[in-house]
């Protein structure tokens, strides 16, 4: 036994100056147990790994080419010593000295495998994506259960931004190291067909957004439709009909705008979603591929 109950895991590559106060309030968590943190960076040229080696954290270097979103984590979940293996991005910041603590508390129920905390977009988050995080990541607690069938959103708020596993699940199901990217609704799509729970708590929060271009949103998107293709998210589709999901949708994002005085905001919001759709289903059909994709494909 290692004596060392949870491992943070952290994928950088030019971190920035977000990084450093990261791994400051990481090592500021009021926790009941022991944790260890690995840092696996991918060829930064910025400083991150010097940030990295002025704290007690493992330190594993890999070039850009060696990068994928789910074998690199799987690297790290073996060389974690914790029994939860704790996933944050380099970009994200805990909002409490106490997310540790209730993240992993969630597995005091033996049927939880997979934990995801929410994720608060900053002030200064454009409008689209701001609304993006409004929508899927709720101010409230959600239990994900085997054979469910109105899973909330598709379950879009499963994310490892901000999210917490079973070692010994990891063990024995480990992250897809075949598809593009959404490595993390793969995996859950495959625990929830395994009779396992998972559960999102909006208490273990991180603040954590992107201000995405329309080409950004494109190429993205473009990924993730050729990770659709590969078999994401099979088993967390809500299997509530698509017409009443978008009436939903639309009527969410109506009074959002609506709250924040920005309706004059919906025709460059519906453009947004329209550029997000044609890419994904340029993505699904293989018509097009993402930068993603064509990284690893000339890898």
């Amino acid at each position: 036994m290692s004596g060392i109950d949870t491992t943070i895991i952290i994928l950088t590559l030019n971190g920035g100056d977000s990084f450093p106060r990261l791994l400051e309030r990481i090592y500021s968590q009021q926790y009941s147990g022991s944790y260890e943190v690995i840092v696996i960076d991918s060829g930064s040229a910025d400083g991150t790994p010097g940030a990295a080696r002025k704290y007690p954290v493992r330190l594993v270097e890999i070039t850009p080419e060696e990068f994928h979103h789910g074998r690199t984590r799987n690297m790290g979940a073996e060389l974690a010593q914790g029994q939860y293996l704790v996933y944050i991005t380099q970009d994200a910041m805990p909002v409490s000295n106490d997310w540790l603590q209730k993240l992993t508390d969630n597995f005091a129920e033996p049927q939880v495998a997979m934990v995801i905390g929410r994720q608060i977009p900053h002030e200064d988050t454009s409008l689209p994506d701001k609304f993006y995080y409004f929508y899927d990541f709720p101010d409230l607690r959600l239990v994900v259960k085997s054979g469910g069938t109105a899973y909330y959103h598709d379950n879009n708020f499963i994310s490892n931004v901000n999210s917490a596993l079973r070692k010994e699940i990891w063990q024995e199901h480990r992250f897809s190291e075949t598809i593009v990217m959404a490595e993390d609704k793969e995996l859950a799509g495959r625990l929830l067909l395994n009779g396992w729970t998972i559960i999102y708590d909006p208490e273990p929060a991180v603040l954590h957004s992107h201000n995405f271009s329309i080409p950004e949103v494109f190429d993205r998107a473009l990924d993730y439709g050729l990770a659709l293709k590969q078999g994401v998210a099979d088993h967390i589709r809500s299997k509530i009909p698509r017409i009443k999901r978008t009436w939903e949708y639309m009527n969410a994002l109506l009074s959002f705008l609506n709250d924040n005085g920005r309706i004059l905001w919906l025709p460059y919001l519906v453009f947004y979603d329209f550029v997000l759709y044609v890419a994904l289903f340029l993505g699904i059909r293989g018509i097009m591929k993402g930068p993603m994709a064509r990284r690893l494909k000339g890898s």
